[in-house]
Formats: C-alpha cells, sequence, structure tokens
C-alpha cells in the first residue's frame, strides 16, 4: 500500500497496512500511532530518531522489524511479537537484553554496537544468523545450544580465553564466524546435526573422493557409543546396544555387529585426530544420512515419533524427513521437509469451532475446501477415506500455484479427534507414485491423539470419592516436601486439619467430580503452604504508584527456597501505561527487568529471566495456570518431572 500527502492518516488506513517504509529526510521521533497499524507484517524504521518502541508491542504480525541507527535503551516492548522471526536493532543504547528469551520464533537478530554484555538470553532461541559485534560481550558459552546458529559475527578483543578457544570450535562444526558466507575453501563450513543437536568438533571435516570424514570421537559420543582405542593397533572400537564397528586407520576394511564391510574411504589421522567416514557410520547405527547443500548440513535422523509443540498428536516419520521451523505465522505444528516436500499438521479445537457452527468432520472439511476454493486451486476433489486408528478421515487433494510460480500438488488428510479436527498434510511438485506420498501413507498409520494430561488425572483420581481424593493429595504432597510447618504433627493430627477445611467446602467442592472432573482440585490444597506457594488472581490492579511488581518480587523471594533474594527493589513507570522498568540487586549485580503492561495485570512473563539469573542454584520457578489464576512455587527440575509424571500438571513453558 502506497501513502501519499493526500492521504488521509487515520485508525483505517492504518489498519490496512503489511508493510511501511518511511520516506523524506525529517526524522521520526515517536511512533505513537502505529499501535493502530496492527496487521503490519514488515516495518522498516532504520536511522531515526526514536527512544521509546512501546506502542509497537501489539503488532502481533510483525514477521520484519528494522530499528537499526535509533535511541532505544529498552527493546523489550517488542518482546512478545510472537511471529518476528527478523529483527535489526542494531545501533542503539541497549544494555539488556534479558527479555529477548521471549522471542521464540526469532530466527536473525543484528544487535550490533550498542552496550550489551551478556548473550544467555538467547541460548535456547533457533537462532539462525546472530550480529552481535561492537559489544562488551566476553562469554559465548550460551551459543553452544544454539543447534540451528549458521552465522555469527563478534569481536574478539573482549572475550575471556575460553569464549575465543569455542570461535575456533563454532568455525569447525558449521558456523561462519564473521563472514557472510559459509562457503569456504576448507571445509569448516560444514555442520553436523543429529536429530536437531549439533555435534562439536575441535577439527574442521575432511572431504576425501566425494566422503566426508569427521572427528570420530565427537561423533560416537553424540551417538551413544562406548569407545575404546588401541593405539598399537590403530584401530576403534565402538559399541552400543544393538550396534558394533571395528574400524582400523588407513584400512577400508571394517566390521559392522561382527560382519566384514568394505569402506569406500579408509579412517584417516588427520592434525593428529582420527578421521571416519560420518555416513559409514550413522547408517550403521540405524540414522538415515542427508546433506543439505543450502546450509551445508550433515544431518543424522533415525526413525522416530515425534509429537507435536502443543502435545495433542504423535506421527511416526523416517529419518529422510527433517524437523524444520514453520513459517511463525502458520499454526502449524509438526513440520518436516524432505527435499522439495512436506509433511506437517495442525490442529484446532472442537470448542472453538462449534463457536462457528462446525461441529462434525464434514463440516470441517467442507469449511476447508471453501477456502482453498477461493484461494483458485485446480484438481480440487474430496473423499472419504478408513478410519485412521479408529478415528473418522476424510481426503483433500488439489494443485495451488506458490508464491514462486511453481504449481504444487497438495494432499490433506482429515481426522476428528475427541478434542480437535487435525489435519496432516502433504506438499510437493509432484506426488503421482513418489517416495513421498508412500511415506505420508505409511506416516498417517501411526497417527495419535495423545491423552491429555486432564484426562490422565481423571483416569487415576477420578474414581476415588471426593474426600478420600483430597486426602490422598495432601498426604503425597506432605511427603513430597510441602506443609513443612505441619511436619511436627501425627498423620493422623495432619489429616484431621485437612479434613476440618474440607468440611467447609459446603457450595463448592473442586475435589467431587460427580459432574466436572478438576484437575487442578490439589492446588488449592497447595495455596495454604504459604512457604512454598504463590496463588493468585493475575488481576492485580498493576498501575503506576502501586508497586505491585516490588510487592510481588517480595513475596516470590519468600518461596524461593534460597534461590531468589533480591534487593533494592525498585519499579518505575515512564507513564501511565508503561513503560515498565523494575530494577534490583541480585548477589551482587544490578538486574534489570521490563515488564510489559497488560493493564492491571501482571506480566508473569518475567519470571523466564528470573529462571536464566537463577538457573546455577538449581532451583526454577514453576507455573501453572488456571484461567485468571495462577500457581507458582520453586523446584528442581527432578522434582518438576515427578509432579509432571505423577500429578499430571499442565505446567507454564517459560
Amino acid at each position: 500500500m502506497k501513502l501519499d500527502a493526500t492521504t488521509p492518516i487515520d485508525e483505517t488506513t492504518l489498519a490496512k497496512l503489511k508493510s511501511l517504509y518511511p520516506k523524506g529526510k525529517e526524522k521520526i521521533k515517536s511512533v505513537k500511532g502505529l499501535n493502530y497499524a496492527y496487521n503490519l507484517t514488515h516495518l522498516y524504521l532504520p536511522n531515526q530518531e526514536i527512544t521509546d518502541i512501546s506502542p509497537l508491542s501489539n503488532l502481533y504480525q510483525l514477521d520484519f522489524l528494522a530499528l537499526d541507527g535509533n535511541q532505544i535503551r529498552n527493546a523489550c516492548p517488542i518482546a512478545n511479537l510472537p511471529y518476528l522471526r527478523q529483527l535489526l536493532i542494531s545501533n542503539n543504547q541497549i544494555e539488556d537484553i534479558g527479555c529477548f528469551s521471549r522471542l521464540t520464533t526469532l530466527t536473525d537478530l543484528l544487535i550490533s554496537k550498542n552496550k550489551i554484555q551478556s548473550i544467555a538470553p538467547l541460548a535456547k532461541l533457533n537462532i539462525g544468523w546472530l550480529d552481535i559485534s561492537n559489544n562488551p560481550i566476553t562469554d559465548l558459552s550460551s551459543t553452544k545450544s544454539m543447534n540451528y546458529l549458521s552465522h555469527l559475527f563478534v569481536d574478539q578483543t573482549a572475550l575471556n580465553e575460553n569464549s575465543v578457544a569455542l570461535l575456533q570450535q563454532l568455525d569447525r562444526s558449521g558456523v561462519g564466524v564473521n563472514r557472510a558466507s559459509a562457503a569456504s575453501s576448507t571445509n569448516s563450513g560444514i555442520a553436523v546435526l543429529i536429530d536437531t543437536e549439533r555435534v562439536w568438533f575441535d577439527h574442521a571435516a575432511s572431504l576425501e573422493a566425494g566422503t566426508t570424514l569427521v572427528q570420530f570421537r565427537p561423533l560416537f559420543e553424540k551417538l551413544g557409543f562406548t569407545i575404546q582405542w588401541d593405539d598399537a593397533t590403530r584401530t576403534i572400537q565402538a559399541e552400543k546396544q544393538g550396534t558394533r564397528i571395528t574400524l582400523q586407520v588407513d584400512s577400508p576394511n571394517g566390521s559392522l555387529n561382527g560382519q566384514p564391510y568394505e569402506l569406500t574411504v579408509a579412517p584417516k589421522i588427520i592434525e593428529g585426530s582420527v578421521f571416519v567416514p560420518i555416513r559409514f557410520v550413522g547408517e550403521a547405527s540405524n540414522y538415515v544420512v542427508t546433506w543439505e547443500s543450502k546450509n551445508k548440513t550433515i544431518n543424522l535422523v533415525p526413525e522416530r515419533a515425534i509429537e507435536s509443540p502443543d502435545h495433542k498428536i504423535k506421527l511416526t516419520l523416517n529419518g529422510k524427513w527433517l524437523r524444520k521451523i514453520a513459517q511463525a505465522s502458520t499454526d502449524y505444528q509438526i513440520y518436516t521437509e524432505n527435499g522439495n516436500n512436506a509433511i506437517f499438521t495442525t490442529a484446532e479445537p472442537k470448542d472453538y469451532l462449534v463457536k462457528k457452527d462446525i461441529k462434525t468432520l464434514q463440516d470441517y472439511t467442507t469449511a476447508i475446501y471453501k477456502m482453498i476454493d477461493d484461494q483458485k486451486a485446480s484438481g480440487l476433489s474430496e473423499t472419504k477415506i478408513p478410519p485412521i486408528n479408529g478415528m473418522e478421515a476424510r481426503r483433500m487433494s488439489y494443485s495451488i500455484k506458490g508464491t514462486n510460480g511453481i504449481n504444487y500438488a497438495v494432499i490433506q488428510t482429515f481426522i476428528e479427534g475427541k478434542h480437535d479436527f487435525f489435519r496432516v498434510i502433504l506438499t510437493g511438485v509432484d506426488l503421482t507414485n513418489s517416495e513421498a506420498a508412500k511415506d505420508y501413507e505409511k506416516s498417517l498409520r501411526t497417527f495419535k491423539e495423545v491423552t491429555t494430561l486432564a484426562e490422565q488425572s481423571q483416569a487415576k483420581f477420578g474414581a476415588l470419592k471426593p474426600v478420600d481424593r483430597m486426602l490422598e493429595a495432601a498426604r503425597y504432597y506432605r511427603n513430597f516436601g510441602f506443609f513443612e510447618k505441619d511436619r511436627a504433627l501425627s498423620s493422623q493430627d495432619f489429616d484431621n486439619k485437612f479434613l476440618a477445611q474440607y468440611n467447609k467446602l459446603t457450595t463448592w467442592n473442586p475435589f467431587d467430580s460427580s459432574k466436572y472432573y478438576d484437575p487442578y482440585a490439589e492446588l488449592y490444597l497447595l495455596e495454604q503452604d504459604l512457604d512454598h506457594v504463590w496463588f493468585e488472581d493475575l488481576e492485580l490492579v498493576v498501575a503506576r504508584g502501586k508497586n505491585v511488581y516490588v510487592d510481588t518480587l517480595q513475596a516470590w523471594s519468600w518461596i524461593s527456597r534460597g534461590a531468589f533474594r533480591p534487593t533494592a527493589i525498585t519499579e518505575t513507570w515512564e507513564s501511565d501505561k508503561g513503560p515498565v522498568t523494575i530494577t534490583f540487586n541480585l548477589n551482587g549485580q544490578k538486574k534489570v527487568i521490563h515488564p510489559q503492561y497488560y493493564g492491571d495485570y501482571l506480566d508473569v512473563n518475567i519470571l523466564k529471566e528470573i529462571n536464566e539469573m537463577i538457573k546455577g542454584t538449581g532451583y526454577q520457578f514453576v507455573a501453572v495456570q488456571v484461567d485468571q489464576e495462577i500457581f507458582i512455587s520453586v523446584l528442581k527440575a527432578e522434582e518438576k518431572l515427578k509432579l509432571q509424571q505423577e500429578r499430571y500438571l499442565d505446567f507454564v513453558d517459560f
């Protein structure tokens, strides 16, 4: 959409914008009003004089955002944008990026020429391109968990000794360090991923007669082998359950599970390390080995059952199908690629669709059919197919022209689950009698709707009488470590205490499942343990001058088991609607977090940043949200896992 001097700039006009790039010499100082451009996907505002970006916080469709060359100190207003993939915010005045841990869709981050000292908040993101040059960063250890990192730009002058050494390992393991192209005269651009996890090498891969050889020890250890090296014969013995490999340096004669095996290229010693042919080792370990030329990556992937991120389905696919990050603006759950083909899934809750008068699988298929037909698909056909693992199913096939002008064949299979309508979709240029189509049909036979945590809880506890369910939960959590103030009570006195409280549940009893099973009933017991639990309504009347965040952090400190002890907490608001800045001291260091403004509601997403600050203690804040209320406690990783497995608590994924 192009705007000229005669176009009125009102809310209606702003709502129509998809992209915006300002022209003219006059510098922009404020982005106030852009909050109405809520359909923007691309926003370019480089080299302006912007200081406050809080009006951009609700531009939830943004995919690309350029804010480089401004005067921004607080970048946290954009930290909750759910589809943001590319962020250019270099040459500003940003010191802290703790809130960036929330940008889970981010793939490209250019944040050079700022005042950032730590990139730890980026450790769990799927970033591929990262420019942190011209920042006072000393530690790069967080990059070791960035499995998708392909390019890194960083200054070495401030780096500590370990990080300087790590740069060399990154370069040898497929990360282009301080170079725009991954291509190289050596093989330093080759990355090796085992089921999406990167293998870190001390030496770059070597190419011999068309065969890639890699350092043997990191590869075998990542694959779970026990290794024995015989220095006299220069022989490797590697073994794990079901697989035994013998290889000898400079000999093409190896063995697999006791049977002779002739290698195309013999293992070699290069720069003092033994290198082995990766394809042989991968395939001998029952992994499919594939090469991606566009990003110079060797993938080793087994046949595996993939669970969707929303934990609703499982689907088994062979190792040719590589898990990829779906475009953030889509609703795809599982997303895989095999060359030019893709298999992906969606799920739509029935209780939501029924409001649109979509009650049956036929209703759902008809709605999708109309949507596809409106996109001018050709050859559109719909058929009923046999049930898939007891679930009613239908199928739709058609072809459609992509944005690149290529015609793609599409097969969609619709499945009615207990709670959702699912789609499993295959796309490709030519699917007729293809291997991709065969893989698709095979995977459909493995389709499984995952039992929800609430259903598992009901199966285990739903048959108990209400009073028995209450007592069982109270006793369990006492043994777990809650209710420490009651540890002097005898078992009978402890039961009597909770029975007395239970008898007061006259108007509402969460343990009574005669009409409705409440999977969170036991949380209402735990809220009595004020030393370990914070259970509040999120509508806390958060406002300027109320110091709600100060009080909340003090309350969280009380239940933190010593892991989180902030002092000198301050809460500053620049206006009645933010931005909000919280500062405090923790273990002798000043910390800054920037909660989002949600009206009267508390931003509990700051717990993700706090968890990063306290990860060295072995404890983490955990939360379960029940409608508008939230239950918060502090647990070790093994304690959290135990409650997930034994009590089926649906913890918030911070």
